[in-house]
């Protein structure tokens, strides 16, 4: 979807998300609403993301097709240059369909972002030659990056490199090589073409995430491609588009895919109560789920969780922005609390689900059912470190009371 279409009506978006597209540009929230156009096809196609280990060349096509590939590319190469509240509310929207799939846009979209750390040039390079190139990274191990003329020789395996099998690049964590002294770590943009891919994504959930090994072999990158943060002028951050959030807070864009897991199953659940579900019980009860106090209390109980979860996730949308737009960097209690609320909302997602899945029956856990294989996805996805609470806690409590960071 080309920005230049959009028309002044506002289009229609999901209620449910209106803390993160209450305040978007008309453009934008017809990004949201072209996600949400594709959730009965990404959903019919999960099962196959599911069974195969990636994501299928239709969903690949129809991400591509309304433009989702272009969220963090600039208008100069024909992108949307969205920030992380709209980012956000497209990634929930693909999850409803398909949870891989939104898992891996999500990755796609902050490895795009981190491509402002790189001179213009490289971005250039990118960008101009495809505003739709995906940009996949794995952190998972830093290899040695061996200088040579022109440039660096890399070799090494990165892990859990989620959406490598579609991506056109990939950012590679590195380290300067023995010589050096001390070891600086960096990053390396590397063409996909250029490396190979083991299977190692063996899961229960997430799939069709394809997180597969990368593995890379003498291969030579040149100089502009790798970046070693600490020799980066503080100053090069101000050529960032101001739509564009900088690399600072977006480990809390990976709560999207959670949110519209937990959305995707209270639909499914809900929609299984009003197609007369009966409840079956040894204590006496009405003949259809839907008729009991009990289950809709539940129900009720689990949408208040998922809307909280969302609440959640727009404040840390709307900070990354906010800081974005005024050029500032968020401060460390700011850093800690978007880890926090990342980790929480996650947590509220698993209690709705429970509530759901308590109601929704033992049917639920078919293996013809979609409710199995987004439980399996919600269980898998939320034990990313960017969801684990119980280190971050610390950090965040020493902050509060102006503690200094433990060692």
């Amino acid at each position: 979807m080309d920005p230049s279409q959009a028309t002044n009506a506002t289009p229609p978006v999901n209620d449910r998300l209106e803390a993160l597209t209450a305040d978007l540009p008309a453009e934008e929230r017809a990004l949201v609403s072209a996600a949400a156009s594709l959730v009965p096809a990404l959903s019919a196609d999960a099962e196959t993301a599911d069974a195969t280990g990636r994501l299928p060349g239709d969903t690949i096509a129809a991400l591509r097709k309304e433009g989702l590939f272009r969220l963090a590319t600039p208008r100069k190469y024909g992108g949307h240059e969205t920030g992380a509240c709209t980012a956000t509310a497209v990634a929930a929207e693909v999850a409803r369909g398909c949870p891989s799939a939104s898992w891996v846009l999500t990755v796609y979209y902050t490895a795009s972002v981190a491509l402002w750390l790189f001179p213009e040039q490289v971005r250039h390079r990118v960008w101009d030659e495809d505003p739709d190139a995906t940009v996949c990274g794995s952190s998972a191990g830093a290899a040695p990056a061996r200088a040579v003329d022109g440039g660096y020789l890399l070799s090494g395996r990165w892990g859990w490199a989620s959406g490598i099998h579609h991506a056109s690049w990939a950012i590679l964590s590195v380290v300067t090589d023995a010589a050096a002294s001390p070891p600086e770590g960096g990053f390396a943009l590397v063409r996909t073409s250029e490396l190979s891919v083991e299977d190692t994504w063996n899961m229960a959930g997430m799939r069709g995430t394809g997180s597969d090994t990368i593995i890379a072999d003498d291969v030579f990158v040149p100089g502009e491609q790798v970046v070693f943060p600490s020799r980066v002028a503080a100053s090069q951050g101000a050529s960032t588009p101001l739509s564009v959030p900088k690399p600072q807070g977006l480990m809390g864009a990976l709560a999207a895919p959670v949110l519209g897991m937990g959305m995707a199953l209270h639909d499914h659940v809900v929609e299984k109560l009003r197609a007369g579900r009966p409840l079956v019980s040894a204590a006496r009860s009405p003949a259809r789920a839907i008729d009991s106090p009990a289950v809709l209390a539940n129900i009720a109980d689990a949408a208040l969780l998922i809307d909280s979860a969302i609440l959640q996730a727009a404040r840390t949308a709307h900070a990354v922005d906010r800081a974005t737009r005024t050029g500032a960097h968020l401060s460390s209690v700011a850093i800690a609390r978007s880890r926090m609320d990342c980790g929480f909302a996650a947590r509220q997602i698993r209690q709705a689900v429970d509530k759901l899945l308590d109601v929704g029956g033992a049917g639920r856990f078919a293996e013809s059912d979609p409710g199995q294989r987004i439980w399996r996805d919600l269980g898998t996805a939320t034990r990313h470190p960017a969801f684990v609470t119980e280190l971050a806690r610390e950090q965040y409590g020493r902050l509060l009371v102006s503690l200094p960071p433990a060692q």
